[in-house]
């Protein structure tokens, strides 16, 4: 679940979850002789209701369009780019997927959303859940984000959460089941939910007896993108950072600890552990009473890659990276786990570390020459470049100067200069459409900085900005410090060429500036020597 995405997320389940109680009590009116005028007015008015979580979700200003407006000149900023139109063809809906250039709304069936519905005559419940299945699919390509609402799943998830948060207890699958057939019209067999969320029973007669009997429990990532749980998950987040705490002092984390520290009651208590006896990258060695009325724990020997986990986003993915290094460490069968690889997006690192910072060329000049296309590429200029920073272990933080730029932190000085590399890679090799390319430069500078409100305020900070500035399109620029900690650890086809001293902006003692250079990559080796050191 996507950080920011779960207020819409809950939005959608809880409307549908009503729509689809009114089916189970035959009070769902599909406007028999009129479903498709129903259907469309329906969806659209379903958009329109989740105007306010969109934006919570997207940003202030954030909203998407179902039709064309006469109120909205192209897409802009916060709007999304993509469109539908319903139509109404009798007995069918037809779903057209549009995409604004030049201003203009122009047919696009490539995003996938184009098909048709047939409404009539096919029953109240097929109705809601085409409904939902559209509003959801459309919302993910316009929003770019994963709802994670594929299938019924959340459907028993939210049940189950529910049952949690009120009892601090799980459900066995079998009356998960038997609550969603008597309050919700479903459309799963049992035998289908079982296997979904209980291991298989034997062939024995039984009708699936052994596996409904199987507690359905939540992983704390399936909890946070369920509704009301948000309160429960601050509290096992807290505990978590209390067992980073025991961890440094070499105890047990106990229950009274927790619940005297927390002011929590016996209810919340029992919910915070049984959440940390499930999850052993932070406890182990579990010593649990009787329906966890008293328990304590052992910090996980990994406790301390959340010591800067503030949030339950950011514990998420924290324990993700944490299972993502320990198959791929496995896989590789002799590599051993690398105890500084693991930060979030929200967890900053601070002391020594390495910065890089982009900006696309010009930028200003090709808003002007096509916005609505600009849009589009810098949307595509975003993921590219989120994806080469946090796939080498870097935290995307926020823009930092002008244009349009991007400002992330590294533990390891040779994976910013590696995310960069891939970075400019990417963005050279990627086919731009709309008659506009872009040109990004960058700049790689470590230096000592502290992290404060998700922000660095350092002199280093400042350098790179300004060693970022002599750069040119398609080119990165490396400082010496960074020069003098990877020069003899980077691989072999990676070479960073010095192109002697230069004065940066403001500063007057001037440093030795490196161009970072690959045989595969056409990076711009040139450095202008206006500023040179005399």
């Amino acid at each position: 679940m996507q950080p920011g995405i779960v207020g819409l997320r809950g939005a959608i389940t809880a409307a549908w979850e009503e729509d689809l109680r009114a089916v189970r009590q035959d009070r769902y009116d599909t406007a028999s002789g009129k479903e498709a005028l129903a259907f469309i007015q329906r969806c659209y008015s379903l958009v329109s209701d989740l105007r306010a979580p969109i934006q919570k979700a997207w940003g202030l200003g954030g909203h998407v369009h179902v039709a064309d407006s006469p109120n909205v000149s192209g897409p802009g900023p916060r709007v999304s780019q993509t469109r539908i139109k319903l139509r109404n063809h009798g007995d069918l809906v037809a779903v057209e997927a549009f995409t604004y250039t030049d201003g203009t709304a122009k047919h696009n069936p490539s995003l996938g959303l184009d098909r048709e519905i047939k409404v009539a005559g096919t029953g109240a419940l097929t109705f809601v859940q085409e409904l939902y299945r559209t509003t959801v699919a459309f919302l993910e390509i316009a929003l770019n984000l994963d709802l994670a609402l594929n299938g019924s799943t959340w459907l028993y998830e939210q049940l189950v959460a529910n049952h949690f948060i009120a009892t601090g207890r799980w459900l066995p699958v079998g009356e998960v089941y038997q609550r969603a057939t008597r309050e919700f019209a479903v459309e799963d067999s049992f035998e289908r939910v079982v296997s979904m969320f209980a291991a298989p029973a034997e062939s024995n007669g039984s009708n699936g007896s052994h596996g409904a009997e199987a507690e359905m429990t939540l992983a704390v990532e399936q909890l946070h993108r369920c509704r009301e749980a948000q309160a429960d998950l601050e509290g096992f987040v807290q505990a978590v950072r209390m067992a980073v705490v025991a961890d440094q002092e070499n105890r047990r984390l106990t229950s009274e600890e927790v619940a005297r520290e927390l002011s929590l009651d016996a209810l919340t208590t029992i919910k915070v552990g049984r959440l940390l006896a499930m999850s052993p990258e932070v406890c182990r060695d579990g010593e649990i009473g009787a329906d966890f009325a008293t328990w304590s724990v052992l910090p996980s020997y990994n406790v301390h890659f959340f010591r800067r986990a503030a949030t339950i986003d950011e514990y998420v993915v924290v324990a993700a990276r944490i299972g993502a290094k320990a198959e791929a460490d496995q896989s590789r069968g002799s590599r051993p786990p690398s105890p500084l690889g693991v930060e979030t997006s929200n967890s900053m690192p601070d002391g020594i570390v390495t910065f890089l910072m982009t900006d696309v060329v010009e930028s200003t000049a090709l808003w002007i020459q096509g916005r609505a296309q600009m849009y589009s590429v810098m949307r595509r200029h975003d993921q590219l470049l989120a994806a080469a920073i946090e796939s080498t272990g870097g935290i995307v933080l926020k823009e930092r100067g002008e244009g349009d730029s991007f400002f992330a932190v590294f533990l390891r000085a040779t994976d910013a200069v590696i995310a960069a590399l891939e970075a400019q890679k990417a963005i050279i090799a990627e086919p731009w459409t709309d008659g506009i390319r872009i040109s990004v430069r960058m700049a790689v500078l470590t230096g000592e900085a502290d992290a404060q409100d998700r922000d660095y305020r350092s002199p280093a900070v400042n350098r790179c900005a300004k060693l970022r500035r002599r750069a040119v399109g398609g080119q990165v620029l490396v400082s010496e410090t960074t020069y003098s900690i990877v020069a003899d650890i980077l691989r072999d086809d990676v070479q960073l060429v010095s192109v002697g001293k230069r004065r940066l902006e403001g500063h007057e003692r001037p440093e030795e500036i490196y161009v970072l250079q690959h045989p595969e990559v056409p990076l711009e080796a040139a450095v202008a020597e206006d500023e040179v050191a005399v």
